[in-house]
């Protein structure tokens, strides 16, 4: 038989009432959730569902992309400039998050 471990976890009360009332529903304890989560974790070395940032601005994020393939293009070109490209998404970094 494997070893086992507790690993206890604060949650906001309300979002546990609802998760525990999906997981009756399913059929299944809330410590075979967590079991199922952990399960997913390991089999696809990742979190097993889509993590996204509501108050990204999509057109923001695209430039972002292509400055940084862009900036990544020139450096292998030319390593000179290091500092002027990191300004240069710093700039466009904080330009998004005031947006």
């Amino acid at each position: 038989m494997r070893k086992t471990e507790v690993y206890q976890v604060r949650l906001d009360s309300q979002e546990k009432k609802q998760a525990f009332a999906v997981f009756k529903q399913l059929g299944i304890t809330p410590a075979q959730a967590v079991r199922l989560f952990f399960k997913q974790v390991v089999l696809t070395r990742s979190i097993p569902f889509s993590i996204e940032n509501q108050n990204i601005d999509l057109d923001q994020l695209l430039k972002l992309k292509k400055y940084q393939l862009t900036a990544a293009a020139s450096l292998v070109e030319s390593e000179a400039d290091h500092q002027d490209i990191f300004d240069e998404l710093d700039a466009i970094l904080k330009e998004n998050s005031q947006n």
